[in-house]
């Protein structure tokens, strides 16, 4: 699996961090080990075992290439992958690379204990949850359980959105290379929360800006993390013993002192989800990175750590054959949760390798349906039990995620259905009955061109590609789902390539916005957007925001698409703002200082 090319391509691409600054103690690291942490961590895991790159410690990669290959691929780039001479001097690319060679060990997880540790007292509606209902406040992910990320009554309005003034900005230093702020920050009473690809957890003054405490450590995530609340918690990711940002960790929301962790990683890889909390509970998930992880969703008490339950999203423990090489099933986003029914609504991601492996075309390394890849599962809340899945596409070979899900209820045929939206970088958004998973119509959204085919023989460019279709999450209001649609392409060379070696074409196409009727599934209205649109969607009274890759924030009239304001940020953005009362709060995760904006309308 690991090739030149492959190996080449992800150092480089997980390198996006400049060397000042390095995670690690200094004193006690190598350099080159403090390089790999800040440089190529995120990717292949902070002990070389894999993840969004392939395995390179235990002398992996020195038996692919030898140590003047490794220098030259990784100092000049090679094919689609970018040089990395720009981002660290000949004699840092020396000590990295001998570093990895020589030095990279990976350790072994230890079991998640399930079931196996005290239970609390807590129940039912986390307080800060209670209170956002009443405060318009922004307490959970996505805006509410059901995940509708919809402010309805908000003051910010087409009447209002001119007068929109910066209130503050708050810096969060860090890079990763699709931006460090990749979630929602979250508004509860006086402040505000954030969680970086860091792993640290802000707490902000909402008025001021200022700074009340910051917690976690330098453990590198790939993302898409961030932080959850509830029951007078934080939860996040930290680093276990090896560095692997695996651990999820509760802080006192007032204090920021810990108040416990435990260590998710033995199934799964690193948690790569905002952490959300209901019944008692704590829901967190694995990336299912690198050669035999599956990914897993967990519930763990939220008073206690103890985990509750688990679920492995691949049904097949041997992962179809060949755990040496497959993969999969990455839950990147938390849950549409439905308290009424104890139902979780999680989607899901796809299997690994993709479209292939060497000599394994096609994903014939994975043989059949690969359930419950690229699936959204409704899973009980007390028991973890399946009460039903609906795949959306069985042996997926282009990497198309069906990880967004939401909750809705809309009137159809003359009588109240309860519905579960599902969608993801496929494209195509699902509504299926909420109780028994029945299908009830499915929409096609952006630019789709190969994506039906079940194998190729040769180069094969694919819309929507690896970073294409629904990216991020939709929105919700007044029986209208809003959906942003990235039309980013893939180019793959052939059945044989490897995930980790395809050209993911950003810049490519503009991005959609469209809105679908919810009850129906028919489109209202779909107009494009500038460039690459990262930035979800979120609705303010009548507006509906979102964001570009280039920085640039926009409103949108619900009722027809045209866009009514804009704002040029400082930096380019990958995550997806809260909207609370008056306020509207801005991930910028790139540029020189990525910082959580605040805008606020004038008083009264």
């Amino acid at each position: 699996m690991v090739v030149a090319v492959a190996l080449a391509l992800v150092l480089a691409a997980c390198g996006a961090d400049e060397p000042d600054g390095r995670a690690g103690d200094g004193g006690e690291q190598s350099a080159g080990a403090e390089i790999y942490v800040d440089s190529c961590a995120a990717c292949h895991g902070a002990d070389g075992s894999g993840g969004q790159g392939p395995p390179l410690g235990d002398g992996v990669a020195a038996e692919s290439l030898t140590e003047e290959e490794m220098v030259e691929v990784v100092t000049g780039g090679r094919d689609a992958m970018p040089s990395f001479a720009g981002d660290l001097t000949a004699e840092e690319i020396d000590q990295v690379v001998a570093y990895v060679r020589n030095d990279l060990t990976s350790t072994e997880d230890a079991e998640v204990e399930v079931g196996e540790g005290p239970r609390g007292d807590l129940e039912g509606l986390p307080p800060e949850l209670a209170a956002a209902s009443d405060d318009g406040d922004w307490a959970v992910a996505n805006g509410d359980l059901l995940s509708q990320r919809a402010q309805v009554d908000s003051a910010i309005t087409s009447d209002t959105v001119d007068d929109l003034e910066l209130q503050w900005a708050y810096d969060v230093p860090g890079e990763a290379q699709f931006g460090t702020l990749t979630t929602t920050p979250l508004v509860s009473g006086d402040t505000v929360y954030v969680g970086d690809l860091t792993t640290k957890v802000h707490a902000v003054d909402r008025a001021t800006g200022e700074q009340r405490f910051v917690v976690g450590d330098d453990a590198a995530i790939f993302g898409p993390t961030g932080v959850g609340l509830g029951y007078g918690q934080l939860y996040g990711t930290k680093g276990n013993d090896s560095g692997r940002g695996s651990v999820l960790v509760a802080y006192d929301a007032v204090t920021g002192e810990e108040a416990w962790a435990v260590d998710l990683g033995a199934n799964g890889s690193d948690i790569n989800v905002q952490p959300s909390a209901f019944g008692g509970l704590v829901f967190a998930s694995t990336g299912g990175y690198g050669a035999g992880t599956r990914a897993t969703i967990y519930a763990v008490d939220a008073e206690t750590g103890t985990v509750v339950w688990d679920f492995p999203v691949i049904e097949d423990p041997d992962l179809w054959g060949h755990p040496e090489l497959n993969s999969g099933g990455g839950v990147w986003y938390p849950p549409a949760i439905d308290a009424e029914r104890g139902i979780a609504y999680f989607g899901t991601g796809n299997p690994y390798p993709f479209p292939g492996a060497e000599g394994f075309p096609n994903g014939s390394s994975r043989p059949g349906d690969n359930r419950w890849t690229d699936s959204m599962l409704a899973l009980d809340i007390e028991t973890g039990e399946l009460v039903w899945g609906h795949q959306a596409i069985a042996h997926d070979i282009f990497d198309r995620d069906a990880m967004v899900a939401a909750r809705v209820d809309v009137e159809l045929d003359g009588e109240e259905r309860a519905l579960a939206i599902s969608t993801g970088k496929l494209g195509v958004v699902h509504a299926l009955d909420a109780e028994t998973g029945e299908p009830l119509w499915e929409t096609e959204v952006g630019i789709h061109e190969n994506d039906e085919l079940t194998e190729i023989d040769g180069p094969t460019r694919v819309y929507p590609g690896s970073l294409g279709g629904v990216q991020t999450p939709i929105a919700i209001a007044d029986g209208t789902i809003y959906a942003c649609v990235m039309n980013a392409p893939t180019q793959y060379a052939g059945p044989d390539e490897t995930s980790f070696g395809f050209t993911v074409q950003l810049g490519t196409e503009d991005s959609q916005m469209v809105a679908i009727d919810a009850a129906t599934g028919e489109v209202e209205w779909d107009v494009d957007l500038p460039g690459d649109a990262l930035g979800g969607a979120t609705v303010a009274g009548d507006l509906l925001f979102t964001s570009t890759f280039a920085g640039e924030v926009l409103a949108l009239d619900r009722a027809t698409g045209e866009t009514v304001w804009t704002y040029q940020a400082p930096g380019g953005i990958n995550g997806w703002p809260a909207v609370a009362g008056d306020q509207l709060f801005v991930p910028v995760g790139m540029g020189e200082t990525p910082q959580l904006l605040a805008f606020g309308l004038p008083d009264a």
